[in-house]
């Protein structure tokens, strides 16, 4: 994993399937808005946002499909060579 997802806010998501007559829902948070590069070596962005105001996840950027990516460093890390 080269990149890891930068959120600059998160919030709760709704679980995937509703169980009725459970008691355990299992709470997650989602990424709003563009997520952006954050290299795992440097800690920098990819397109140069400040790193300090994003809150890192420990998933890899490049292989996440269901988030919202920053155009700049969708066009820095592909033109990275990959």
């Amino acid at each position: 994993m080269r990149y890891q997802v930068g959120a600059e806010r998160l919030q709760q998501a709704p679980p995937l399937v509703q169980r009725p007559g459970t008691r355990f829902q299992v709470a997650r948070t989602a990424p709003v808005g563009p997520t952006h590069a954050v290299s795992t070596t440097t800690g920098a962005t990819a397109c140069g946002v400040n790193g300090r105001l994003l809150v890192v996840l420990d998933e890899d950027w490049e292989a996440a499909c269901f988030v919202e990516k920053c155009p700049a460093c969708f066009a820095a890390v592909l033109g990275a060579g990959r």
